[in-house]
């Protein structure tokens, strides 16, 4: 009798782990088939953000709001105490004084350089990516939605002209994003933001009218050549 009991408990037990085994590869073959549209809602997250950055300062925050609404869903519980989530971000857009900046951003463009794509529990993804982006101010120091929250510019730090003057001056302000770090989750609405950070950035400025630099120099700006078949780009995406 004990011998019968123990060589069922082996094979319940041989049952468990056949079924969470063929369960895990289901799990991670789905996900695989999930990279492409997560690798498309990014490089859309991208064209979002910095699209709604560009604009005259009095439609700024309601912009800003459109994009977290349409971009992140509710999320409450982070291991990341510095990530934003969309509470945050709405905030932290309604806090902020966009109404009264001193200048507004005219336009931009932006090149995503890396992704990377890896599964996160259940229905999660993380993603990590660098990418730059360069906006062209019309004077002052604008402010601008990143991944991490509102930020304002402070080009008057990092001029060397003797004509700039913060007030009147148009320039390009390239931000370059060395670590952006985003957890996504699968809602039926299809993969949103759940949180979004960066961990370090560095920003240029260039005050020369004639000057060229942006970042369509170094490589042409993701968002005037993302082909159909982006998602088959050698893209660092794992």
């Amino acid at each position: 009798m004990k011998l019968r009991n123990i060589n069922r408990g082996l094979v319940l037990g041989g049952v468990l782990a056949l079924g969470v085994v063929c369960y895990t590869a289901y799990d991670n073959n789905q996900f695989k088939t999930s990279k492409p549209e997560i690798e498309q809602t990014m490089r859309d997250y991208i064209a979002d953000l910095t699209s709604a950055n560009v604009g005259s300062s009095d439609k700024l925050k309601s912009q800003l709001t459109d994009f977290v609404n349409k971009n992140y869903t509710d999320y409450t519980t982070s291991d990341n105490e510095y990530a934003s989530s969309k509470s945050g971000l709405l905030d932290e857009i309604n806090q902020a004084e966009v109404a009264t900046q001193g200048g507004d951003i005219t336009s931009a463009e932006y090149d995503i350089k890396e992704m990377s794509i890896n599964k996160s529990g259940a229905d999660g993804a993380k993603v990590t990516m660098i990418y730059n982006v360069c906006y062209d101010v019309s004077k002052g120091d604008p402010t601008f939605l990143t991944t991490n929250g509102i930020s304002t510019m402070t080009s008057g730090n990092y001029t060397n002209s003797d004509n700039y003057e913060p007030s009147t001056s148009s320039y390009k302000a390239i931000f370059s994003y060395e670590n952006a770090e985003f957890y996504l989750l699968r809602t039926s609405d299809g993969w949103k933001i759940a949180t979004s950070s960066d961990y370090g950035y560095g920003e240029d400025y260039s005050f020369d009218d004639n000057n060229s630099d942006s970042v369509a120099d170094e490589s042409k700006a993701e968002s005037e050549i993302v082909p159909d078949s982006s998602a088959e780009k050698s893209d660092s995406v794992e």
